[in-house]
């Protein structure tokens, strides 16, 4: 580029000269793009929070059935029918 072409640029595009649409819309693709991946990122991230919130449940509800199963096994002597079924 020779001097005068530089200089023309510069002149032409200062500080605050308004951008070409065609650079506007690079940079709305771009920031498109990294919302695009922000998204993707929190949605994959909230996807494996719930699986893991729903395996802690069920593993909790288990242990829970578990206990309570054990309890009525002990406390069941056989002469009274279970609590519930009178």
């Amino acid at each position: 580029m020779h001097g005068a072409d530089a200089s023309h640029f510069f002149r032409q595009r200062g500080r605050r000269a308004l951008k070409s649409q065609v650079e506007m819309d690079a940079e709305q693709r771009q920031v498109l793009a990294a919302d695009k991946r922000m998204r993707d990122f929190h949605e994959a991230r909230r996807a494996r929070f719930e699986s893991h919130a729903e395996e802690e449940g069920d593993e909790q509800d288990e242990r829970g059935r578990e206990g309570t199963e054990q309890r009525r096994e002990f406390h069941y002597d056989g002469i009274d029918p279970p609590h519930g079924y009178n």
